[in-house]
């Protein structure tokens, strides 16, 4: 049965949906090309995941849905993932478990929370409380905020031109503008100690503060799509396909609507149709969202890393406004 029906598979976009005996949904997968996709779970490959060998023990049956593309294939997986929370699926299956970064202007400083606090600067939230921990101790070695180093000379001013107290002062703006968005200074910081290292011919030191400059570099990237997000923005993408042009309206961490073009059309154009079927409930909704909620995390990477490598994206001010 399971072969028959892998073999009448379109080669067309979509997401699939693996059940055991039971007929419980234990696996959501999204597709370019569902035949080949499905089908590569029942070949032998050495490459196969011990994960992926023992789902495909429990498989008995699938479902599946076709899309136009292979983003609407993502954004659906996310949105079924979500809704059925099946076992086999760790990515995307867990936001409850998402935390926040907290930033005070007291001791310890640096906090990484799970629920969100009114108290201090608090960004979020991400997907993963080990990066944010590591986050934390990449601000804390380069700013010292901590320990017996915490008034050691010159890592923003030399205390020549100012006191301890004033230049640790210093370091704790420094850190809030970076975390705003307003300041690329931590990076910064970091390179001269990859150049620091370099200099003194300590390689495996210099390997180390780059892998801490990369980290920080993804984390300010993923942290200025959230800024960005909650700034009183709708933000409109259009993806090219074959002879139409698909067009979303995402807002919050929402996506909100979706239509097809068959020529292009500006941004303006799209914008104005697809607000159209938007209700003022949802405008007034939105206009009092502050932050975005855990389950509106895995949809924001997924809409504008796609769209930005495939597509194109423009933000307006939002209709609320």
């Amino acid at each position: 049965m399971l072969k028959e029906k892998i073999r009448n598979l379109p080669k067309t976009p979509g997401i699939y949906k693996m059940k055991n005996a039971n007929g419980d949904i234990i696996y959501v997968g999204k597709a370019k090309n569902l035949k080949q996709r499905v089908s590569s779970y029942f070949v032998q490959n050495k490459q196969h995941s011990r994960k992926t060998q023992e789902l495909v023990r429990w498989i008995t049956d699938f479902d599946y849905e076709e899309v136009d593309t292979e983003f609407d294939a993502l954004l659906l997986e996310c949105h079924l993932i979500h809704q059925i929370r099946p076992q086999y699926n760790r990515m995307m299956n867990y936001y409850e478990g998402y935390g926040y970064f907290q930033f005070i202007d007291k001791a310890p400083y640096l906090k990484v929370l799970s629920e969100w606090s009114e108290e201090g600067l608090v960004i979020g939230p991400f997907f993963k409380q080990s990066k944010i921990q590591e986050l934390k101790q990449i601000i804390n070695s380069t700013y010292r905020l901590d320990g017996p180093l915490k008034y050691v000379a010159g890592i923003v001013k030399s205390y020549e031109e100012l006191s301890p107290e004033e230049e640790f002062e210093l370091r704790i703006q420094e850190i809030k503008e970076t975390l705003l968005g307003q300041s690329t200074a931590l990076l910064t910081r970091i390179d001269q100690r990859v150049q620091a290292a370099n200099a003194r011919h300590d390689y495996e030191g210099s390997a180390q503060w780059w892998d801490n400059y990369l980290t920080v570099q993804r984390f300010l990237r993923r942290n200025k799509q959230l800024i960005q997000i909650m700034q009183n923005q709708t933000f409109v993408g259009i993806l090219p396909g074959e002879g139409a042009y698909y067009c979303y309206l995402y807002a919050k961490g929402e996506l909100l609507a979706r239509i097809v073009y068959q020529r292009k059309p500006t941004f303006q154009q799209a914008k104005k149709r697809l607000e159209k079927g938007i209700s003022p409930a949802t405008w007034q909704r939105l206009a009092a969202k502050e932050r975005l909620a855990k389950a509106d995390v895995d949809l924001f990477p997924i809409f504008f890393n796609y769209l930005n490598q495939h597509g194109q994206v423009l933000g307006f001010p939002s209709q609320e406004e």
